[in-house]
């Protein structure tokens, strides 16, 4: 069985029309050198204060502590997640990101902004400094009630992030990420949201980052088996091929 984030990978999705806009991709350009460019650390990143300060930020949000008591977890700042983070996933996914970009036509380079999109890769899982490490590394499969839970990081992240100054474009993508062109993933889709280029590259770059990552409940998978997956969210519509072609050429 493979595992991403813990839960039974599910590759039973009805089948649905893509709608793109994107054309044929033609990808020529060179890929980043993840340890070259600009991003490798991240301002928007490094700035949000100490623990205590985040501590309270989260305390004086009321949407976070609705989520949370409505699970009875206390507002809480998982200290071992936020240096989990920190030191991996998170910049494991920009670079994916920025590479994937790299990798696209010229054309469907004009639709991504470039700077969102890296911030978002970056911060997109910051939410889950929220989430108890007892279910975050939990190594047996998740209950329900602790899928649940997990599922709300992405808007837990919006919420502790939302008043940093950061753009709604980045803002978006960051809770969004678990979302799909059906609108079926989670949290619901805000009307005035587009499942765009941007969202894919997010969606991708995350999933194929969690994949390829050891976790407590799951080996590292290699390259060719992560993208053998990544290639059904193609066939089930979920992704463009020029967005899985991206990916492919990059890692």
């Amino acid at each position: 069985m493979t595992y991403f984030y813990n839960f039974p990978l599910n590759l039973n999705i009805p089948k649905v029309t893509f709608k793109s806009s994107y054309g044929t991709s033609n990808i020529t350009s060179p890929v980043l050198n993840p340890w070259q460019d600009k991003f490798v650390t991240n301002p928007i990143y490094e700035n949000f204060g100490t623990l205590d300060e985040i501590q309270a930020c989260a305390e004086k949000n009321p949407r976070i502590k609705e989520l949370l008591s409505e699970y009875n977890l206390p507002v809480k700042i998982n200290e071992k997640e936020l240096q989990n983070l920190q030191n991996g996933h998170l910049t494991e996914t920009r670079v994916t990101a920025a590479k994937m970009y790299s990798a696209l036509s010229a054309d469907l380079k004009n639709q991504v902004n470039l700077v969102n999109l890296q911030n978002a890769a970056m911060l997109h899982d910051y939410g889950k400094i929220l989430i108890p490490d007892k279910i975050l590394n939990k190594q047996g499969e998740l209950t329900e009630n602790e899928r649940e839970i997990i599922e709300l990081h992405p808007e837990l992240s919006y919420e502790l992030l939302k008043n940093k100054g950061i753009n709604q474009e980045t803002l978006d993508l960051i809770k969004y990420h678990h979302q799909n062109p059906q609108g079926n993933g989670y949290p619901a889709i805000d009307n005035n949201f587009q499942y765009g280029l941007s969202a894919q590259i997010i969606t991708t770059a995350d999933k194929y980052s969690a994949l390829t990552e050891e976790r407590s409940y799951k080996p590292a998978l290699p390259k060719d088996k992560a993208l053998e997956i990544m290639h059904k969210d193609v066939e089930q519509n979920l992704i463009s091929q020029e967005v899985y072609d991206a990916l492919a050429q990059s890692v």
